[in-house]
């Protein structure tokens, strides 16, 4: 519809009463508006950063908007102030700064570096290792490092239970880790199965004693535990062989043998029983020589004064002779400081004999005699010994019949004159002499022909033989 001319003529005046209206409000918002500064931080406020890692700051935005007119906005270059070090624990802040012309406005972020990563343990493992039944475990090693507290070995706790090892450390910051070791129970060393005396020598109709031992690292004493099979008959001379055997609750098995050699008993009532101390040494073959032609078999107590003639020991028992101990150094003070000495000493002659022979003794002779004074250093040595020695196996001998070659007789007459002497007065003799006596050798022949001719018998001392035991003096 058409309007009229009253209705125009109003909205013409009106209209720029509206813009001047509008104009006035917007001034006056416009000088009530305020420009600020607005920084937006990127990311979380607060950012956790492990320790030893890179900080990667996510950064901020600032802009510059008005109060009233928000749409009016200026980007302003915003810059970031920050201590973090991540090699170090703690917190840390990040500042943000914008300005705009004499304004400037700061946000911060917090950034805490922190420790979650947990020890490392490494176990050292033996894979020969293991663990005897029903005894302790014995440790194979470990080492313990954190990546921010270094070696932690030292802070371990180790726990052993029920067949496991728990090994438990914390760092510093509190993060734990264990680990376990599965303990490795097993038995893999056979029984040590100890025939006492090696093999034996015993004369007709004498008696046989068998002695034997079996240790076990895990099951202890299993000596109850051993089989023989074989027996000897002491009245039939022969060589009887002895076979033992053991297991241990494992099945590990150890086998062992002897032979007891029964001789003949000698013919006739009277017997000499040649024996040489100290050697071998330089004049043992000569007087081999001599033994061998006649036929006659000894008895040697050896030393290990001359090791360049150890090898004479093979001979003499290849030779049908009987060899005893007379300890590795002959050292008094060495030998009777102690028992554990004297045995000591006796076990590494012992191994020497084995060594050449193959054998061990059965018998010996201390240096000196059971009787000797020498010792009277360390009191009462000589009775503990005697006994000890029978405990052990082995049959000491003494002499009744000195050729007197220890002492002042220094030439074969006297020698020989001292022997033909004190025979004469028993039936049985051990006869007292040194092979490391040139003049003493010189003369043996001598012995065994005049011996022969009046009716002796030459034997080898045998652990049934007579044992002329001294009186114990100390």
């Amino acid at each position: 519809m058409k309007k009229s001319g009253k209705e125009h003529s109003i909205a013409v005046k009106i209209l720029p009463l509206a813009v001047i209206l509008l104009f006035a409000v917007g001034a006056l918002l416009y000088g009530a508006n305020r420009w600020i500064i607005q920084i937006d931080i990127l990311g979380d406020q607060t950012q956790y950063v492990e320790y030893g890692a890179e900080f990667e700051d996510p950064g901020a935005a600032a802009v510059r908007k008005g109060s009233i007119f928000s749409f009016i906005r200026k980007d302003l270059q915003v810059k970031a102030s920050s201590n973090v070090d991540p090699e170090k624990t703690g917190t840390y802040s990040v500042v943000y700064s914008a300005t705009d012309g004499s304004s400037t406005e700061t946000a911060s972020r917090t950034v805490i570096v922190q420790d979650t990563v947990p020890p490392e343990i490494s176990l050292k493992s033996d894979p020969d290792a293991y663990t005897l039944p029903g005894h302790e475990y014995e440790e194979e090693g470990y080492s313990a490092s954190d990546n921010y507290d270094g070696d932690l070995t030292d802070r371990v706790d180790r726990q052993v239970k029920d067949g496991t090892v728990v090994y438990t450390v914390s760092d510093s910051s509190g993060n734990e880790k264990s680990v376990a070791r599965t303990i490795v129970y097993d038995d893999r060393t056979p029984p040590e199965l100890t025939l006492e005396g090696g093999d034996q020598t015993v004369t007709q109709g004498g008696s046989f004693e068998d002695s034997y031992t079996a240790i076990d690292d895990a099951d202890g004493d299993i000596t109850d535990r051993v089989t023989v099979d074989g027996t000897v008959d002491t009245e039939t001379p022969g060589d009887y062989v002895l076979k033992y055997e053991v297991a241990d609750s494992y099945g590990n098995k150890s086998q062992a043998q002897r032979t007891v050699t029964v001789s003949p008993k000698p013919a006739g009532d009277k017997i000499i029983y040649l024996t040489f101390d100290d050697g071998p040494g330089p004049y043992t073959a000569r007087l081999l020589d001599v033994l061998a032609q006649y036929d006659v078999k000894a008895t040697f107590f050896v030393t290990h004064a001359f090791p360049e003639y150890e090898d004479m020991l093979a001979r003499e028992a290849a030779e049908g002779h009987t060899i005893g101990v007379h300890t590795y150094t002959h050292d008094y003070d060495l030998i009777y400081s102690s028992a554990d000495a004297y045995w000591e000493d006796f076990e590494k002659m012992e191994q020497v004999i084995e060594a050449q022979t193959g054998k061990r003794s059965s018998i010996f002779r201390f240096p000196g005699g059971s009787s000797n004074t020498v010792s009277n250093f360390n009191p009462g040595i000589m009775t503990y010994l005697t006994q000890d020695s029978a405990a052990r196996g082995y049959t000491y001998f003494d002499w009744n019949v000195s050729s007197g070659d220890a002492s002042n007789t220094v030439t074969g007459s006297e020698v020989y004159q001292n022997i033909l002497r004190e025979c004469q007065m028993y039936k049985e003799n051990v006869v007292l002499c040194h092979d490391v006596k040139s003049y003493t050798v010189d003369i043996i022949d001598d012995v065994i022909e005049w011996g022969l001719a009046n009716g002796y018998v030459f034997a080898p001392l045998t652990p049934d033989s007579y044992t002329a035991h001294h009186g114990v003096a100390n």
